[in-house]
Protein backbone atom coordinates (compact mmCIF):
# COMPACT_ATOMS: atom_id res chain seq x y z
CA UNK A 1 0.00 0.00 0.00
CA UNK A 2 1.19 3.37 -1.15
CA UNK A 3 1.24 5.99 1.46
CA UNK A 4 -1.12 8.16 -0.15
CA UNK A 5 -3.09 5.49 0.63
CA UNK A 6 -2.09 5.57 4.35
CA UNK A 7 -3.53 9.35 4.85
CA UNK A 8 -5.25 9.83 8.40
CA UNK A 9 -8.94 10.90 8.65
CA UNK A 10 -10.22 13.74 11.20
CA UNK A 11 -14.17 13.20 11.17
CA UNK A 12 -16.06 15.83 12.15
CA UNK A 13 -19.45 14.81 13.35
CA UNK A 14 -22.25 14.52 16.09
CA UNK A 15 -21.04 12.10 18.43
CA UNK A 16 -23.61 11.88 21.05
CA UNK A 17 -26.82 12.32 20.80
CA UNK A 18 -30.28 10.98 19.38
CA UNK A 19 -30.14 12.08 16.11
CA UNK A 20 -29.51 9.58 12.72
CA UNK A 21 -26.10 11.32 11.94
CA UNK A 22 -24.37 10.02 15.73
CA UNK A 23 -25.88 6.48 14.39
CA UNK A 24 -24.01 6.54 10.79
CA UNK A 25 -20.74 7.85 12.49
CA UNK A 26 -20.97 5.18 15.84
CA UNK A 27 -21.23 2.70 12.70
CA UNK A 28 -18.62 3.93 10.67
CA UNK A 29 -16.34 3.75 13.77
CA UNK A 30 -16.75 -0.43 13.66
CA UNK A 31 -15.35 -0.28 9.83
CA UNK A 32 -12.03 -2.08 9.08
CA UNK A 33 -11.37 1.19 7.15
CA UNK A 34 -12.04 3.31 10.52
CA UNK A 35 -9.26 1.24 12.03
CA UNK A 36 -6.87 1.65 8.65
CA UNK A 37 -7.51 4.94 8.34
CA UNK A 38 -6.54 6.29 11.84
CA UNK A 39 -10.20 8.34 11.82
CA UNK A 40 -10.39 10.72 14.63
CA UNK A 41 -13.82 11.85 15.65
CA UNK A 42 -14.34 15.36 16.78
CA UNK A 43 -18.10 15.90 18.28
CA UNK A 44 -19.50 18.93 17.19
CA UNK A 45 -23.24 18.87 18.44
CA UNK A 46 -25.15 16.64 21.24
CA UNK A 47 -29.08 17.41 21.59
CA UNK A 48 -29.52 15.96 24.71
CA UNK A 49 -29.36 19.22 26.53
CA UNK A 50 -28.39 23.03 25.97
CA UNK A 51 -25.40 22.37 28.57
CA UNK A 52 -24.26 19.06 25.99
CA UNK A 53 -24.66 21.52 23.18
CA UNK A 54 -22.45 24.35 23.79
CA UNK A 55 -19.85 22.34 25.91
CA UNK A 56 -19.24 20.26 22.88
CA UNK A 57 -19.56 22.89 20.34
CA UNK A 58 -16.95 25.06 22.23
CA UNK A 59 -14.63 21.56 22.98
CA UNK A 60 -14.69 21.15 19.27
CA UNK A 61 -13.94 24.47 17.88
CA UNK A 62 -10.95 24.48 20.80
CA UNK A 63 -9.22 21.18 19.94
CA UNK A 64 -9.60 21.57 16.07
CA UNK A 65 -6.46 23.40 16.13
CA UNK A 66 -4.48 20.81 17.43
CA UNK A 67 -5.83 17.87 15.57
CA UNK A 68 -5.74 19.12 12.04
CA UNK A 69 -2.51 19.04 11.07
CA UNK A 70 -2.32 15.26 11.64
CA UNK A 71 -4.94 14.39 9.03
CA UNK A 72 -4.88 14.30 5.30
CA UNK A 73 -8.78 14.27 4.41
CA UNK A 74 -11.32 16.36 6.79
CA UNK A 75 -14.74 14.16 6.45
CA UNK A 76 -17.91 16.37 7.31
CA UNK A 77 -20.82 15.01 7.94
CA UNK A 78 -23.75 17.93 7.65
CA UNK A 79 -27.63 17.86 7.65
CA UNK A 80 -28.65 21.57 6.70
CA UNK A 81 -29.36 25.12 8.48
CA UNK A 82 -27.85 25.02 11.33
CA UNK A 83 -25.79 22.57 10.74
CA UNK A 84 -24.07 24.13 7.69
CA UNK A 85 -23.12 26.88 10.11
CA UNK A 86 -21.64 24.60 12.77
CA UNK A 87 -19.37 22.92 10.34
CA UNK A 88 -18.49 25.95 7.77
CA UNK A 89 -15.60 27.21 10.27
CA UNK A 90 -13.87 23.44 10.06
CA UNK A 91 -14.01 23.23 6.50
CA UNK A 92 -12.93 26.48 5.42
CA UNK A 93 -10.03 26.20 7.73
CA UNK A 94 -9.42 22.60 6.01
CA UNK A 95 -9.33 23.82 3.03
CA UNK A 96 -7.15 27.09 3.75
CA UNK A 97 -4.60 24.51 5.12
CA UNK A 98 -5.39 22.64 1.87
CA UNK A 99 -6.46 19.38 3.32
CA UNK A 100 -8.62 17.09 1.26
CA UNK A 101 -12.63 17.62 2.42
CA UNK A 102 -15.17 15.59 1.81
CA UNK A 103 -18.83 16.79 2.56
CA UNK A 104 -21.63 14.11 3.77
CA UNK A 105 -24.95 14.82 3.14
CA UNK A 106 -27.35 14.05 6.01
CA UNK A 107 -30.22 16.64 5.20
CA UNK A 108 -33.91 15.47 4.44
CA UNK A 109 -34.31 17.55 1.20
CA UNK A 110 -32.44 19.22 -1.18
CA UNK A 111 -34.62 22.45 -0.29
CA UNK A 112 -33.48 22.33 3.30
CA UNK A 113 -29.70 23.16 2.11
CA UNK A 114 -30.13 25.30 -0.77
CA UNK A 115 -33.55 27.10 -0.79
CA UNK A 116 -33.80 27.08 3.58
CA UNK A 117 -30.33 27.56 4.70
CA UNK A 118 -29.77 31.30 4.86
CA UNK A 119 -27.10 33.21 2.78
CA UNK A 120 -26.37 30.25 0.24
CA UNK A 121 -24.61 28.81 3.01
CA UNK A 122 -25.56 25.25 1.96
CA UNK A 123 -24.58 25.63 -1.78
CA UNK A 124 -20.77 26.98 -0.94
CA UNK A 125 -20.48 24.31 1.59
CA UNK A 126 -21.17 21.58 -0.72
CA UNK A 127 -19.08 23.92 -3.41
CA UNK A 128 -16.16 23.61 -1.39
CA UNK A 129 -15.85 19.52 -1.14
CA UNK A 130 -13.55 17.61 -3.25
CA UNK A 131 -15.96 14.99 -2.65
CA UNK A 132 -19.48 15.24 -2.17
CA UNK A 133 -21.23 12.11 -0.49
CA UNK A 134 -24.45 11.46 -0.92
CA UNK A 135 -26.68 8.44 0.71
CA UNK A 136 -28.12 7.65 -2.52
CA UNK A 137 -28.33 7.42 -6.33
CA UNK A 138 -31.42 9.42 -6.27
CA UNK A 139 -30.14 11.56 -4.02
CA UNK A 140 -27.32 12.06 -6.64
CA UNK A 141 -29.49 13.28 -8.94
CA UNK A 142 -31.05 15.89 -6.51
CA UNK A 143 -28.18 17.89 -5.95
CA UNK A 144 -26.53 17.27 -9.36
CA UNK A 145 -29.64 19.32 -10.48
CA UNK A 146 -28.55 22.08 -8.36
CA UNK A 147 -25.42 22.07 -8.83
CA UNK A 148 -23.69 20.08 -12.06
CA UNK A 149 -20.10 20.75 -10.64
CA UNK A 150 -20.59 18.95 -7.67
CA UNK A 151 -18.01 15.36 -7.52
CA UNK A 152 -20.40 13.47 -6.06
CA UNK A 153 -20.50 9.77 -5.05
CA UNK A 154 -22.64 7.30 -3.29
CA UNK A 155 -22.07 5.61 0.02
CA UNK A 156 -24.91 3.95 2.10
CA UNK A 157 -25.69 4.25 5.47
CA UNK A 158 -24.56 1.38 7.13
CA UNK A 159 -26.97 -1.28 9.38
CA UNK A 160 -25.31 -3.70 11.76
CA UNK A 161 -26.76 -6.84 11.04
CA UNK A 162 -29.33 -7.44 13.07
CA UNK A 163 -31.82 -10.86 14.66
CA UNK A 164 -34.19 -12.01 11.94
CA UNK A 165 -37.47 -11.16 12.95
CA UNK A 166 -39.81 -13.48 14.45
CA UNK A 167 -43.26 -12.89 14.30
CA UNK A 168 -44.73 -12.64 18.07
CA UNK A 169 -47.74 -14.79 19.25
CA UNK A 170 -48.72 -11.71 21.07
CA UNK A 171 -51.00 -8.29 19.56
CA UNK A 172 -49.63 -6.74 16.85
CA UNK A 173 -47.75 -3.77 17.66
CA UNK A 174 -46.97 -1.10 14.72
CA UNK A 175 -43.79 0.58 15.76
CA UNK A 176 -42.98 4.29 14.65
CA UNK A 177 -39.61 5.66 15.03
CA UNK A 178 -37.63 8.73 15.76
CA UNK A 179 -38.36 12.45 16.46
CA UNK A 180 -41.98 13.03 16.66
CA UNK A 181 -42.24 16.40 14.81
CA UNK A 182 -44.65 17.09 11.69
CA UNK A 183 -42.38 16.57 8.97
CA UNK A 184 -42.51 12.94 9.72
CA UNK A 185 -46.12 12.43 9.30
CA UNK A 186 -46.86 10.64 13.27
CA UNK A 187 -50.26 12.93 13.48
CA UNK A 188 -51.13 11.01 10.39
CA UNK A 189 -49.95 7.64 11.44
CA UNK A 190 -52.42 8.42 14.57
CA UNK A 191 -55.05 9.12 12.45
CA UNK A 192 -54.54 5.96 10.86
CA UNK A 193 -54.55 4.16 13.68
CA UNK A 194 -58.37 4.71 14.70
CA UNK A 195 -59.06 3.12 10.81
CA UNK A 196 -56.82 0.25 11.62
CA UNK A 197 -58.48 -0.34 15.08
CA UNK A 198 -61.38 -0.82 13.66
CA UNK A 199 -60.12 -3.72 11.70
CA UNK A 200 -57.75 -5.27 14.71
CA UNK A 201 -58.86 -3.81 17.91
CA UNK A 202 -56.09 -5.36 19.85
CA UNK A 203 -52.82 -3.91 17.73
CA UNK A 204 -51.07 -1.23 19.84
CA UNK A 205 -48.98 1.93 18.39
CA UNK A 206 -45.64 2.07 19.91
CA UNK A 207 -43.89 5.84 19.43
CA UNK A 208 -40.34 5.31 20.20
CA UNK A 209 -38.79 9.50 20.06
CA UNK A 210 -38.48 12.44 21.89
CA UNK A 211 -40.55 15.57 20.40
CA UNK A 212 -44.13 16.43 20.56
CA UNK A 213 -44.70 13.98 23.09
CA UNK A 214 -47.51 16.15 24.77
CA UNK A 215 -49.15 16.80 21.45
CA UNK A 216 -48.98 13.14 20.60
CA UNK A 217 -51.04 12.10 23.63
CA UNK A 218 -53.51 15.24 23.19
CA UNK A 219 -54.35 13.72 20.04
CA UNK A 220 -54.55 10.38 20.94
CA UNK A 221 -57.16 11.39 23.26
CA UNK A 222 -59.29 13.15 20.99
CA UNK A 223 -59.02 9.94 18.60
CA UNK A 224 -59.94 8.04 21.42
CA UNK A 225 -57.11 5.54 21.27
CA UNK A 226 -55.06 6.39 24.04
CA UNK A 227 -55.21 3.08 25.18
CA UNK A 228 -53.52 1.99 22.17
CA UNK A 229 -50.72 4.30 22.30
CA UNK A 230 -47.64 3.82 24.16
CA UNK A 231 -45.73 7.06 23.46
CA UNK A 232 -41.79 5.69 24.86
CA UNK A 233 -40.14 8.67 23.96
CA UNK A 234 -36.25 8.38 22.95
CA UNK A 235 -34.93 4.81 23.42
CA UNK A 236 -30.93 3.76 24.05
CA UNK A 237 -29.65 0.85 21.60
CA UNK A 238 -31.01 -1.85 23.62
CA UNK A 239 -34.53 -0.60 24.38
CA UNK A 240 -34.98 -0.18 20.24
CA UNK A 241 -33.76 -3.06 19.42
CA UNK A 242 -36.35 -4.80 22.11
CA UNK A 243 -38.78 -2.86 20.19
CA UNK A 244 -37.74 -3.89 16.44
CA UNK A 245 -37.98 -7.22 17.69
CA UNK A 246 -41.68 -7.02 19.40
CA UNK A 247 -43.18 -5.20 16.83
CA UNK A 248 -45.43 -6.67 13.47
CA UNK A 249 -44.98 -3.75 11.15
CA UNK A 250 -42.22 -0.70 11.12
CA UNK A 251 -44.25 2.96 9.51
CA UNK A 252 -42.51 6.14 8.93
CA UNK A 253 -44.97 7.95 7.03
CA UNK A 254 -42.65 11.20 6.51
CA UNK A 255 -43.24 14.10 4.08
CA UNK A 256 -39.43 14.12 3.56
CA UNK A 257 -36.38 12.47 4.37
CA UNK A 258 -32.83 11.56 3.68
CA UNK A 259 -32.13 7.96 4.12
CA UNK A 260 -33.68 7.02 7.22
CA UNK A 261 -31.35 4.80 9.54
CA UNK A 262 -34.71 3.69 11.20
CA UNK A 263 -36.56 2.24 8.01
CA UNK A 264 -32.84 0.45 6.85
CA UNK A 265 -32.91 -1.15 10.23
CA UNK A 266 -36.34 -2.29 10.81
CA UNK A 267 -35.84 -3.87 7.59
CA UNK A 268 -32.15 -5.49 8.36
CA UNK A 269 -34.62 -7.15 11.00
CA UNK A 270 -36.83 -8.53 8.67
CA UNK A 271 -39.85 -6.61 9.28
CA UNK A 272 -42.54 -5.33 6.79
CA UNK A 273 -42.15 -1.67 6.37
CA UNK A 274 -44.88 1.08 5.59
CA UNK A 275 -43.39 4.26 4.43
CA UNK A 276 -43.47 7.16 2.02
CA UNK A 277 -41.74 7.21 -1.40
CA UNK A 278 -39.63 10.25 -0.33
CA UNK A 279 -35.74 10.83 -0.24
CA UNK A 280 -33.74 7.87 -0.91
CA UNK A 281 -35.78 5.19 0.02
CA UNK A 282 -37.11 4.07 -3.44
CA UNK A 283 -33.61 3.74 -3.83
CA UNK A 284 -34.20 0.69 -1.20
CA UNK A 285 -37.37 -0.14 -1.37
CA UNK A 286 -39.42 -1.68 -3.89
CA UNK A 287 -43.61 -1.29 -3.91
CA UNK A 288 -44.54 -4.92 -2.49
CA UNK A 289 -41.77 -6.34 -2.77
CA UNK A 290 -39.71 -5.80 0.02
CA UNK A 291 -42.00 -2.74 1.35
CA UNK A 292 -45.43 -0.57 0.91
CA UNK A 293 -45.09 2.88 -0.17
CA UNK A 294 -47.83 5.02 1.01
CA UNK A 295 -48.91 8.58 0.07
CA UNK A 296 -48.02 11.23 2.79
CA UNK A 297 -50.19 12.92 4.38
CA UNK A 298 -53.24 10.25 3.86
CA UNK A 299 -53.92 8.41 6.34
CA UNK A 300 -56.44 6.02 4.65
CA UNK A 301 -53.72 4.95 2.55
CA UNK A 302 -51.98 4.12 5.50
CA UNK A 303 -54.23 2.37 7.34
CA UNK A 304 -55.07 0.62 4.47
CA UNK A 305 -51.46 -0.65 4.05
CA UNK A 306 -51.21 -1.48 7.51
CA UNK A 307 -54.00 -3.53 7.76
CA UNK A 308 -52.74 -5.51 4.97
CA UNK A 309 -49.64 -6.32 6.46
CA UNK A 310 -51.51 -7.40 9.58
CA UNK A 311 -53.84 -9.50 7.66
CA UNK A 312 -51.53 -11.27 5.52
CA UNK A 313 -48.88 -13.47 8.05
CA UNK A 314 -47.10 -15.16 4.79
CA UNK A 315 -46.97 -11.99 2.90
CA UNK A 316 -45.31 -9.79 5.84
CA UNK A 317 -43.19 -12.55 6.15
CA UNK A 318 -41.93 -12.96 3.11
CA UNK A 319 -41.81 -8.90 2.45
CA UNK A 320 -39.79 -8.76 6.03
CA UNK A 321 -37.15 -11.66 4.24
CA UNK A 322 -37.05 -9.65 1.04
CA UNK A 323 -35.93 -6.21 2.70
CA UNK A 324 -33.35 -8.15 5.34
CA UNK A 325 -31.62 -9.54 1.73
CA UNK A 326 -31.62 -6.37 0.52
CA UNK A 327 -29.88 -4.64 3.31
CA UNK A 328 -27.39 -7.01 3.87
CA UNK A 329 -26.06 -7.24 0.59
CA UNK A 330 -26.21 -3.41 0.21
CA UNK A 331 -25.84 -1.68 3.77
CA UNK A 332 -23.86 -4.22 5.64
CA UNK A 333 -20.63 -2.72 7.53
CA UNK A 334 -18.59 -4.53 5.49
CA UNK A 335 -20.05 -3.31 2.59
CA UNK A 336 -19.41 0.25 3.71
CA UNK A 337 -16.58 -0.30 4.60
CA UNK A 338 -14.65 -0.93 1.51
CA UNK A 339 -16.92 1.80 -0.12
CA UNK A 340 -15.33 4.82 2.34
CA UNK A 341 -12.40 3.20 1.56
CA UNK A 342 -12.50 3.81 -1.95
CA UNK A 343 -13.70 6.91 -1.55
CA UNK A 344 -10.72 7.88 0.72
CA UNK A 345 -7.99 6.41 -1.57
CA UNK A 346 -9.55 8.31 -4.89
CA UNK A 347 -9.11 11.48 -2.94
CA UNK A 348 -6.05 11.21 -2.33
CA UNK A 349 -5.05 9.86 -5.43
CA UNK A 350 -6.59 13.45 -6.60
CA UNK A 351 -3.95 15.25 -4.48
CA UNK A 352 -0.71 13.71 -5.67
CA UNK A 353 1.49 16.01 -7.85
CA UNK A 354 1.23 15.60 -11.62
CA UNK A 355 4.78 13.97 -11.13
CA UNK A 356 3.66 11.17 -9.04
CA UNK A 357 5.80 12.48 -6.45
CA UNK A 358 3.78 12.67 -2.49
CA UNK A 359 5.40 15.03 -0.24
CA UNK A 360 5.09 13.62 3.05
CA UNK A 361 3.24 16.18 5.07
CA UNK A 362 0.26 16.09 2.80
CA UNK A 363 -1.25 13.65 4.69
CA UNK A 364 1.02 12.69 7.57
CA UNK A 365 3.29 13.70 10.14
Amino acid sequence: MTRANEGRVLVIAPAGGRGGIASVVRLHSKTETWRRRQCKLLSTYDDRSLWRKLFTAFRAYTIFPFVIGRAAIVHVHVAAQRSIFRKLPFIMVSKLLRKRVIVHVHAFSPESLYAHTALSAGRYCLSLGDRVVALSDSWVRALRAYDPLLNLCVVPNPVAAGPRHVQGTGAPVVLYAGKLEERKGYRDLLAAAALVLQQFPETQFWFAGHGELSQAAELANCLDIHNSVRLMGWLNEDAMNDAYEAASVFCLPSYNEGVPMVVLEAMSRSLPVVCTRVGGLPDYIQHRENGLFVKAGDPESIAESIVKVLGDNSYAQQMGQNAARTIHARCSLAAVSDQLEEMYRAVLLDSLPASGVVEENAWMR
